[in-house]
């Protein structure tokens, strides 16, 4: 039974990252550097707006943010 249940997880993560793991698409942050230069150039303090892509922790955002969401939201039985 709850080898069942582990197949039935795995199968469900498997088909709800399909279309991910598959992805050929590149992401980039030149609009945002763009942005943050500009507004840097223009004597702004950039740390208020926050949105520098180069701190975010993403072992961190998996671990504690992303997994748990999924576990908590999409996975519910």
């Amino acid at each position: 039974m709850d080898l069942d249940r582990k197949v039935k997880v795995a199968m469900r993560l498997a088909e709800l990252y399909k279309p991910y793991l598959l992805f050929k698409g590149i992401f980039d942050d030149k609009n945002s550097e763009k942005l943050r230069v500009a507004a840097m150039e223009m004597g702004l303090n950039v740390d208020e707006f926050g949105f520098d892509p180069k701190c975010i922790d993403w072992e961190d955002y998996f671990i504690n943010i992303h997994l748990p969401g999924l576990v908590r939201y999409v996975m519910k039985q």
